[in-house]
């Protein structure tokens, strides 16, 4: 999820390229998709870079995080990698804040995707799960049940009538099965397909890594299946859940505890986003360039999934 908070001018994007011996900038722009961190595409003679400033990690926080990027960019080709600058640090200083430069994967994020597509999708994140044991990161989910119980308080007044008892009677359904003794590790948290990159149907980028945690594995694929697996309509598509869920198992068992679970977890997916969406439009943060998520998505789509798997 990208975006624009920190305006910086071409002397300011060209004073920081020189730590790396990448000037002269020719051009550069900033990326408009998601609403987390401020993002430039550069283009140099060296060729296209994505500088993103850090809107709300000090250096301590980030440094985790480009440390779980530097171990899996030596298994894959496709993880952003964080690039040193000749004095082999990662992170600079720009406008005050955390800054860091990553080469420009190839590729395109698509709006629907292809069965190819979605296979290619649950294969990368069995093998992102499955390296995860050999990982060093150890963060808890920030967005978990207690962080649901806060944010449901806070926005709850300003929610109708309707959407209020939804809100509780969900919530209250999750807070009785907090706890599921299945696989746990580390989760990319938020794998949309606007963080994923394809040159066809070749998997060429995994982006964002800023919302890994330590959890369920299948609350990853949940997150992951509310939003590869729905039409243009918002529409729930099972049969594609079956399409990505059978490639994921080729490389990565399930449990039948597992499979039991991810309905209650398709519905703590939806919940979540449900309720960081509604809090992101109700207290929005000033940006240059940005991008409001829709959160009566996830709403339609908890309605969903509690009609089909029956409310109990």
């Amino acid at each position: 999820m990208l975006s624009v908070y920190t305006s910086l001018s071409h002397t300011q994007i060209e004073s920081f390229l020189s730590a790396y011996h990448l000037a002269p900038l020719k051009s550069y722009s900033g990326i408009s998709a998601g609403i987390e961190n401020t993002n430039y595409l550069l283009n140099t003679r060296q060729g296209d870079f994505v500088l993103t400033v850090y809107e709300h990690f000090n250096v301590d926080e980030l440094s985790p995080y480009l440390g779980l990027l530097v171990q899996l960019s030596e298994h894959e080709n496709f993880y952003p990698f964080p690039l040193p600058d000749s004095q082999q640090e990662y992170i600079q200083r720009l406008a005050g804040k955390p800054a860091v430069l990553f080469r420009c994967l190839p590729g395109k994020s698509v709006l629907q995707s292809t069965q190819n597509q979605c296979q290619s999708v649950a294969s990368a994140l069995a093998r992102f799960h499955l390296s995860s044991p050999s990982l060093e990161f150890r963060k808890k989910n920030p967005r978990n049940i207690e962080w649901m119980q806060q944010a449901a308080r806070q926005i709850s007044p300003h929610l109708s009538l309707q959407d209020s008892i939804l809100l509780e009677d969900e919530l209250n359904y999750q807070l009785k099965h907090t706890e599921q003794h299945i696989a746990q590790g580390i989760i990319h948290a938020d794998l949309f397909k606007d963080n994923v990159l394809f040159v066809g149907d070749q998997l060429t980028g995994l982006l964002d890594f800023y919302a890994a945690c330590c959890d369920y594995y299948l609350l990853d694929v949940a997150i992951l299946l509310n939003d590869w697996c729905v039409d243009e309509q918002g529409v729930f598509e099972r049969p594609l859940q079956d399409v990505f869920m059978q490639a994921y198992k080729q490389l990565r068992k399930v449990t039948e505890q597992e499979e039991q679970c991810l309905p209650l977890l398709l519905r703590r997916a939806c919940l979540r986003f449900w309720l960081s969406r509604l809090k992101h439009k109700l207290y929005p943060r000033v940006g240059e360039i940005t991008q409001e998520k829709d959160p009566e998505l996830f709403k339609k789509l908890l309605l969903q999934h509690r009609q089909f798997y029956a409310v109990k």
